[in-house]
């Protein structure tokens, strides 16, 4: 993988811009929060207008994952609407695609998207792959932190009291993990962490302090294998969108309490192309 490490980006500050593909996308506008030089694959917002509609049968060439933030979205006889999520592998037979109020998608792509007319040849679609949908606000969250990789001892399940999360999608081949996590409000941790796999977050409400900078609603970041990160915690309560690149997500933790602070001041790391949208320090951050 080619992505650069972006810790963090407030998406608002990026502009909108026609979508850059064709097909399924035409006449959509995009956000490109991240995106891998060789392969094409991408993690965008993408914004589809009131009235959008395509009503041929016709497949994707790579893997889409979706996330409704606002509005809704129909494909063939399912309704997405807000925070409703789906696992369309490549060749998902698709007939009817339409948006009537218009609808804003946090949206992964495995690679470049073709759209391809027709029925998808033998072979390329993979049912096992599919998650038709899930409705997160009619899905009961889970609290045992141990079904996402995380070894619990009595002092880090001190850290997470309160915690719940709802488990979207484990990839039968890769064992990518996708999942939304929520903390409670006033919640401090004290540990810093490391992952074996890459770690992909777009938070979708709240807020959250980390030791790159203060958090708010609309946050992306993309961090790569290994690297070191936190103490965290949320004055307001947040839901986070993750997902895996690599395999599961397993956890090493280490003491980080004493360094934990309410009101970091912003320390992104972005690659050249979007430092220009970095988050611009102010009198609410006290740097400590």
């Amino acid at each position: 993988m080619t992505r650069p490490h972006i810790e963090f980006i407030q998406s608002q500050a990026l502009p909108w811009l026609a979508s850059p593909y064709s097909g399924r996308f035409q006449g959509t506008e995009t956000k490109t929060l991240s995106e891998d030089t060789e392969s094409g694959a991408a993690s965008l917002l993408i914004r589809y207008p009131g009235g959008y509609a395509r009503r041929e049968a016709e497949y994707l060439s790579v893997d889409e994952e979706l996330f409704v933030l606002q509005g809704s979205l129909r494909i063939n006889d399912q309704d997405y609407t807000e925070m409703c999520y789906a696992h369309l592998p490549a060749g998902f037979p698709r007939t009817i695609q339409t948006s009537d109020e218009g609808a804003t998608v946090l949206t992964f792509l495995s690679g470049t998207p073709e759209t391809e007319s027709g029925d998808p040849p033998a072979g390329l679609y993979d049912p096992s792959r599919l998650v038709a949908h899930i409705d997160s606000l009619k899905t009961r969250p889970s609290n045992d932190l141990t079904k996402l990789g995380v070894e619990v001892t009595a002092e880090i399940e001190a850290g997470f009291v309160g915690f719940s999360f709802l488990l979207y999608r484990e990839d039968p081949y890769t064992q990518d993990q996708t999942w939304m996590l929520s903390a409670p409000p006033l919640w401090q941790g004290g540990v810093v962490e490391i992952h074996p796999v890459v770690e992909e977050m777009y938070l979708v409400t709240g807020d959250m302090a980390a030791d790159r900078g203060l958090m708010k609603a609309g946050a992306y970041f993309w961090r790569p294998p290994g690297m070191a990160h936190g103490p965290f915690g949320s004055k307001t309560g947040n839901l986070l969108f993750f997902r895996t690149k690599g395999g599961r997500l397993t956890t090493d933790f280490a003491a980080g309490a004493d360094v934990f602070c309410w009101t970091p001041a912003p320390r992104p790391v972005l690659p050249p192309e979007l430092e220009q949208y970095a988050q611009v320090p102010s009198d609410e951050y006290t740097n400590c």
